[in-house]
């Protein structure tokens, strides 16, 4: 009988290890297949957007120009300075609610987050503000030109979900830094759909040419490393 249990066991984890495997495998094929958008003719950005990734995260950087401000102006009332003149950049992300409203930092993370971030949980956007930027050597730079930046801010406002009369929802996280602030977002969170799977919608929202499938950091970076030209 005990022999029995051992060997189950053994299978259940051999399985489990081949699904992690295919699923990293797939995760990497699909930062480099494309999502079909065409390559921009050169020399027409006039703005430049940036990709910060954490551990396992990773963040949108847009530029805080005077549309963006105005346009973002809501999360002021969360308590994101988004209307301080010293605002450079406005930070993005998007993300499970468990793993917002629970993680500090990635020791936090417990079984039961990681279990309902995989099968589904609500999500959220967590915005906060960086003031000017010297040293970009961690963030991933990427040029738009104004009709993609202006679809790329269309497709981050979409993600919010929206009351009855079009507020966005405010939710009372502890949040990251002193200066954060977190909404509901529309869609829901699982291992298909993950933050970094959302930031490639974003830019295929926004016509950039790059990963269809990104659901881990490493695929974003395939995906970059692919389809983004290097200056």
């Amino acid at each position: 009988m005990i022999r029995r249990w051992v060997r189950r066991l053994a299978v259940i984890q051999g399985l489990f290890a081949l699904a992690i495997l295919t699923y990293l495998a797939a995760a990497a094929a699909g930062g480099l297949w494309s999502n079909g958008a065409p390559v921009p003719p050169p020399g027409e950005d006039t703005n430049r957007i940036g990709l910060f990734q954490g551990t396992l995260h990773t963040d949108l950087l847009i530029p805080v120009t005077p549309d963006v401000r105005a346009r973002f102006a809501f999360v002021q009332d969360a308590g994101v300075p988004v209307l301080d003149p010293q605002a450079e950049w406005l930070v993005v992300g998007w993300g499970a609610s468990s793993f917002f409203a629970t993680v500090g930092s990635v020791s936090d993370i417990t079984a039961h987050t990681l279990w309902r971030s995989a099968t589904g949980d609500s999500s959220v956007l967590r915005i906060d503000v960086a003031g000017r930027i010297e040293d970009f050597s961690r963030i991933t730079l990427l040029a738009l030109t104004p009709d993609q930046f202006n679809a790329l801010t269309d497709a981050i406002l979409d993600s919010f979900a929206q009351m009855a009369d079009g507020g966005r929802i405010p939710l009372p996280y502890p949040g990251f830094t002193p200066t954060d602030g977190f909404f509901a977002g529309r869609d829901r969170f699982h291992m298909a759909r993950t933050c970094n799977v959302w930031v490639s919608g974003m830019l295929a929202r926004a016509g950039l040419r790059f990963g269809r499938w990104t659901p881990t950091n490493y695929a974003v970076r395939l995906a970059f490393w692919r389809f983004v030209p290097q200056n």
